[in-house]
């Protein structure tokens, strides 16, 4: 395989790769938005990791934004 077909692989492996931290702060960035494509990947997420309300809160996520995401949350316990 020669370089170029390599450095090409290695990015696009290296991009799938999510931490339950970057998660966090992915869904921290998504629910500062307004629009339901966003929400709805939010949700996504959360439910993928299993976030809790506290670390959402810790991560800066406004409480009205965890308190509209109880039953999702809630759910998950």
């Amino acid at each position: 395989m020669g370089k170029s077909k390599r450095r090409n692989l290695d990015k696009t492996n290296s991009s799938l790769f999510m931490t339950r931290e970057s998660a966090l702060y992915e869904v921290f960035g998504l629910l500062n938005k307004d629009k339901f494509e966003a929400r709805q990947k939010a949700r996504d997420l959360i439910t993928l990791f299993g976030l809790e309300a506290e670390e959402l809160t810790e991560a800066g996520v406004d409480y009205e934004n965890v308190k509209s995401l109880d039953p999702l949350i809630n759910h998950l316990v």
